[in-house]
């Protein structure tokens, strides 16, 4: 197995919705009216992580990831700069649950894009006059959320026990590590390793 690095980046393409495309880029919009300047990209990776934090699974495994755009509907292609680590992960849960990176990620858009928003905005930045008058707005919609999750680092690790003649055995762990309470050093730490 190839050793990975979270600050490496993976250079893919997801196919996404139009209608997932538009949410995009307006809640692109709604974060530079509050002052948070955030690319394509970095925002979908986060949608990718809420969604990781989140999925639970039903404990089958499937045969392989299901292609997402293959079925009748408008489907746009948009480049994505994925860190490594982040991307393993993705592809571990899109094989283990049949689906495709680019549905996993067009679902993250769909549920988790108002989550991602209240998290960024309900604390307001102090040189931008709409943050600081929208703030208490966004801290109210998250503070109705019923289930509230603390920020967390996803640590991966895949190790190989056995690959010869054919024959290949291989485990991959990944585990929510909770950055409440971590220290600056085990935060740079786990910076490397963990998305």
């Amino acid at each position: 197995m190839q050793k990975i690095n979270a600050f490496e980046h993976h250079r893919t393409s997801l196919s996404l919705r139009e209608k997932s495309c538009r949410r995009v880029a307006a809640a692109r919009k709604i974060l530079a009216r509050n002052g948070i300047r955030m690319s394509e990209s970095e925002l979908l990776s986060r949608l990718a992580k809420e969604y990781l934090l989140r999925w639970r699974g039903q404990g089958k495994k499937s045969a392989t990831a299901r292609r997402y755009n293959a079925s009748a509907g408008l489907f746009r292609v948009r480049p994505w700069y994925v860190d490594r680590v982040l991307y393993s992960l993705l592809w571990e849960r899109a094989i283990h649950s049949g689906e495709s990176v680019s549905r996993i990620v067009d679902f993250a858009v769909q549920h988790y894009l108002p989550r991602l928003l209240e998290l960024l905005l309900r604390n307001p930045l102090p040189r931008n006059r709409r943050s600081m008058k929208n703030a208490h707005y966004w801290r109210q919609r998250a503070d109705s959320r019923p289930a509230q999750q603390a920020e967390h680092f996803i640590n991966y690790e895949c190790q190989t026990h056995f690959n010869h003649g054919g024959q290949l055995i291989y485990t991959q762990y990944s585990s929510p590590i909770s950055k409440k309470g971590l220290s600056p050093g085990e935060i740079l730490n786990l910076l490397k390793h963990a998305a």
